[in-house]
């Protein structure tokens, strides 16, 4: 295979590296732009949630155009790399729309600032990370290797998450001059990081140009084919729905139930530290058990670990604090272990049809789970308007106290279990995956008869 036993700690940072800024930006905007734009620039909650709900249709189109554009991009640095350069501004610019608008702006203009600067983020957002988790798949074609290169990819994630759910948080809870200042110097490092993380890379596979499908239409209909990724669609949309709404619903949640505001940095920093310490966790224990448990447990542990907010008080902290450790380490699972599986599941692709579509695979997933997380953003805002929540009220009637417990805590619960059921149903065994990958080597040998499009992977 031509490719190194263990890739260079310098290939892991730079792959890792550039990840932090467009994380933070990701989750800042999930976790803060609801209640900031609500309370801080006056927006309507059903408005700006419908912004995020049509922002996710939009991925609808946005998401496998970028992946199968991705795929057979034949540009002299790869297929990967010239739309990690090209989303860096995007990022930047619509990171300052959306947290800097003119102090002018009200009512129907202010919507369509805020419409624009939403859906200009996630869609600069898909230009990076669809093709970002493409590399991830090519870099190395070791299943090991891979569990490493997803493990620092979500270690450096972590890392973004971290800073926007402590410093980023705090910011933006300042108020808009804060919040302003934070989104200019975040458009600078977003530029420095991805840039510097690119150029730390390997070349891209020379054998993989040319190899990425003949249209976006045929790439779907493949992903729809395989049984394997048809079930991780299902099983990533409903846990999408489960958690989608969780991170818009934190601040309310310490805020008017908890009524302990302060504290939400201590949360966000809790689950994300749980998160970050058991990366290497997960990766030491798929060395010795196979990862499809691992997975599974993990859905089980999330699902338990979110249900705890049900039982959430007034001044209860500690449950808060125990479901944001149990919800935080097990999560990280997935970010890990699942990417390296969803590899799998692409090289199974390449057993059947001899191409090379990690970007249309990764966007059918990522667009999956930003239309369930979308949904759910959606209908909090609708959900809180609903319940006649009232914003900067300390105390709240009963009935919006419940909405936001039941949405963030019973229907991730149903979500995660749900989840585990379904993935009990994965036929990709670590056996059949052994011999797919053994007939790949054995076709870039040239040793193979095999003809693709001929047998199947199951």
């Amino acid at each position: 295979m031509n490719q190194p036993a263990l890739l260079s700690n310098k290939v892991l940072f730079g792959y890792g590296l550039s990840a932090i800024p467009a994380m933070y930006g990701y989750v800042l905007i999930l976790i803060m732009y609801m209640k900031y734009a609500v309370d801080d620039l006056g927006a309507s909650p059903a408005v700006v949630g419908s912004i995020f709900l049509i922002a996710k249709f939009w991925d609808a189109v946005s998401d496998p155009l970028i992946g199968n554009l991705s795929d057979r991009t034949e540009h002299a640095t790869g297929r990967r790399k010239p739309w990690l350069r090209a989303a860096a501004p995007l990022l930047a610019l619509f990171s300052i729309m959306a947290w800097a608008p003119p102090a002018s702006l009200e009512g129907f203009h202010l919507s369509i600032w805020i419409g624009v600067a939403v859906i200009g983020f996630y869609t600069a957002y898909t230009m990076f990370d669809v093709p970002h988790m493409a590399l991830g798949a090519e870099v190395t074609l070791l299943p090991n290797e891979r569990n490493r290169v997803f493990g620092v990819r979500q270690l450096m994630r972590i890392v973004g998450m971290l800073i926007a759910g402590t410093l980023g948080t705090y910011l933006v809870s300042q108020g808009t001059p804060y919040a302003t200042a934070m989104a200019y110097a975040l458009g600078v490092l977003t530029i420095i990081l991805i840039f510097t993380g690119v150029s730390l890379l390997p070349p891209e596979r020379a054998s993989f140009k040319g190899r990425g499908g003949q249209n976006p239409y045929r790439a779907l209909r493949d992903v729809l084919a395989n049984p394997h990724a048809r079930l991780l669609l299902l099983i990533i949309f409903i846990d999408a729905i489960g958690v989608g709404g969780i991170g818009v619903l934190l601040p309310f949640m310490v805020e008017y139930i908890l009524k302990m505001d302060g504290m939400l940095p201590l949360f966000m920093a809790i689950n994300m530290l749980a998160s970050l310490a058991m990366v290497p966790g997960w990766i030491w224990l798929a060395g010795r058990f196979d990862k499809r448990k691992l997975i599974f447990w993990a859905f089980v542990a999330s699902g338990l670990g979110y249900g705890l907010v049900l039982l959430i008080t007034e001044g209860n902290w500690m449950i808060m604090a125990l479901s944001s450790l149990i919800a935080g380490g097990s999560s990280s699972c997935a970010n890990v272990l699942g990417y390296s599986l969803k590899s799998e599941i692409i090289d199974c692709d390449e057993y059947l049809t001899g191409e090379r579509k990690e970007g249309a695979y990764f966007a059918g997933w990522s667009f999956m789970t930003k239309l369930g997380g979308g949904i759910m953003v959606a209908l909090v805002g609708f959900a809180l308007q609903w319940s006649d929540f009232q914003p900067n009220v300390a105390d709240q009637t009963a009935l919006v106290d419940n909405t936001i417990l039941l949405l963030m805590g019973g229907l991730p619960l149903v979500c995660f279990l749900a989840g585990a059921a379904a993935f009990t149903r994965f036929g990709l065994t670590a056996e059949a995956y052994a011999k797919i990958r053994e007939e790949l080597d054995a076709r870039a040998r040239g040793d193979s008869v095999f003809k693709p499009g001929v047998g199947t992977a199951h």
